[in-house]
């Protein structure tokens, strides 16, 4: 592979009631509503004492009661949800999975699920089955492929449900996820720079092949997306120290130069994951002050790909999804 030239010399190669039953349960209705009537003695004077209240007479505080013990033998066979947190709020593909935690009590095992909705109607777009659980403290990974495919860029709610389980009145059930593809290459404050920032802009013996993207000395550059490094090299009189990184699935190499002298901590053949550190902002080689020139190849890198204007798809990484 050959190196290229930014900002200074040309490039250098390098997701039935039966009717008959009716009437006896009729009269027995009759015979419990009916108030009582006096009896009269044996001897057929004066009034016998009252009977004594009958089960069929109990207060309607005591069918409560025991209503009410019947509701709690119900919840104590089912399994409560007491907590559910999601760490990490913002995802991108193959970058840090984010953790999703979760605490269950009771003696029930559930069968807990996780469903993945669109966040602007609720509606359901996935659902992972975590398999049965018993009580205590839970953690799974999240990393947005789980369904086997990609989720499309956007904002999601995570939604943990599941047969036996119910939610505590004090613990959440959903936590709210942005999913994004890529991120912004420069992990802090930067410029755009004026018209000779840009793709195309004329240079001594040939046009300029990026971005550049000027930020103060030391700041953190990551990888865009997960991938492969193909190349960590320096050239003195262009693009100082530099870093060629090959994308998973997908067709773009990308390019990051004029990085700082011992900021680089990756190796060719090293597998990235999406915003891992590669190196800091620096102001090696032809550069005139501290910037990141950045270059997006379709194709390879100087082996048989050619450049693109990377400000659109920049410009797409540093807005909200």
């Amino acid at each position: 592979m050959r190196g290229s030239s930014v900002c200074g010399d040309p490039p250098i190669p390098v997701l039935p009631v039966l009717l008959r039953s009716t009437l006896p349960v009729a009269a027995a209705t009759i015979l419990v509503l009916t108030p009582a009537t006096p009896a009269l003695g044996a001897d057929g004077g004066g009034v016998a004492a009252p009977d004594k209240p009958s089960e069929t007479r109990r207060s309607a505080k005591q069918r409560a009661g025991q209503s009410g013990s019947g509701g709690g033998a119900r919840l104590r066979r089912t399994t409560l949800l007491t907590s559910f947190e999601l760490h990490r709020k913002r995802l991108f593909l193959l970058g840090r999975s984010a953790r999703v935690e979760f605490t269950l009590s009771g003696r029930r095992v559930a069968k807990v699920r996780l469903h993945v909705l669109n966040a602007s109607d609720r509606s359901r777009l996935a659902t992972i089955d975590l398999g049965e659980r018993e009580a205590g403290s839970h953690s799974v990974n999240f990393t947005g492929l789980e369904t086997g495919t990609a989720l499309p860029e956007g904002h999601y709610l995570l939604h943990i449900a599941g047969r036996n389980l119910r939610r505590a009145p004090s613990a959440a059930s959903t936590a709210e996820l942005e999913f994004r593809h890529h991120t912004f290459p420069v992990a802090g404050v930067f410029s755009w720079g004026n018209e000779g920032s840009r793709f195309g802009a004329p240079r001594k013996g040939h046009r300029h092949q990026g971005q550049d993207l000027a930020a103060a000395e030391g700041t953190p550059v990551v990888a865009p997306r997960g991938g492969v490094v193909e190349t960590v090299q320096y050239q003195a009189r262009g693009a100082g120290h530099y870093v060629v990184v090959d994308g998973d699935s997908e067709d773009y190499d990308y390019v990051f130069m004029h990085l700082r002298s011992g900021s680089i901590p990756v190796v060719a053949g090293q597998r990235l994951r999406t915003g891992q550190l590669i190196g800091e902002v620096g102001n090696t080689g032809a550069s005139s002050g501290p910037h990141l020139h950045f270059e997006i190849w379709v194709g390879g890198w100087y082996t048989g790909g050619e450049p693109i204007d990377p400000l659109p798809l920049l410009q797409s990484w540093a807005s909200p999804a």
